[in-house]
């Protein structure tokens, strides 16, 4: 039995059943998994079972207005990946950004949201100040950045990580932990989007301990999609596609 079959699937679900398969098309048979982390502000558990967050939103509304159904589970990251790179059966990411190498192993919706420019979160008593570069912050050895492994900042961000020197040090956990991580000294900073810093400063102790630093030199965010694997239908997709509404710019 190979190793992605052995693996249970985390047992957090949602279901969202098509609350309008009377309106337009007829329902499609297939119902994929779409699989989601528990990252605020972009998706979250609510007590009823439900999935909610900035690219969460968006993607059940755009299944309520197609007709389609869907089950939700909540996967870690590189679960993710195996599964739609070289799983068996119907799989969707929420929330990822859009690659070469990915783009090649599998299929993007339109984009669910647009972030906001990328900062970085980092100990009070780092150098790091707002209003450095990207390739300033990089350029920071002693520094040591923490990045999650399998992510991608968008492609400039990207290019400066694979290019830094020292490496940077990679975890699987959460953003949450990544933070808490920070507070414990195992690194100095980490990258994060604004929304993303703003929910994490919410987070017990983390607000006393680390501080924000914005970029001057960072371009509009990058855009969330659904990475669906090609066993997904296109026509599935592009149903989903079509009742998206416009992202947040």
């Amino acid at each position: 039995m190979s190793l992605l079959r052995r693996r249970a699937r985390l047992p957090v679900r949602a279901a969202l059943l098509a609350a309008g398969l009377g309106m337009g098309a007829p329902a499609l048979a297939q119902t994929p998994t779409i699989h989601y982390q528990e990252r605020v502000p972009y998706s979250s558990t609510q007590a009823n079972g439900t999935v909610a967050g900035l690219a969460a939103k968006p993607a059940a509304l755009a299944l309520q207005r197609a007709g389609l159904s869907a089950t939700w589970a909540r996967t870690p990251s590189q679960r993710q990946l195996a599964l739609i790179q070289e799983g068996e059966g119907l799989h969707c990411g929420l929330g990822w950004f859009l690659n070469a190498e990915r783009m090649a192993l599998g299929r993007f919706s339109k984009a669910l949201y647009r972030d906001r420019p990328f900062g970085a979160l980092v100990r009070n008593d780092s150098s790091l100040r707002s209003g450095i570069s990207g390739e300033e912050a990089m350029a920071a050895r002693t520094e040591v950045l923490l990045v999650k492994e399998g992510y991608s900042y968008g492609a400039r961000l990207d290019r400066l990580i694979a290019q830094r020197v020292p490496a940077p040090a990679g975890t699987s956990v959460d953003t949450t932990q990544m933070a808490r991580m920070l507070m414990a000294g195992r690194a100095s900073w980490m990258i994060v989007g604004a929304e993303e810093a703003e929910a994490l400063r919410l987070e017990p102790g983390i607000a006393a301990a680390l501080r924000v630093v914005t970029f001057a030199d960072m371009p509009a965010g990058e855009t969330r999609h659904l990475y669906c694997n090609h066993a997904v239908p296109e026509a599935w997709l592009a149903r989903f596609d079509q009742a998206l509404p416009a992202p947040v710019r």
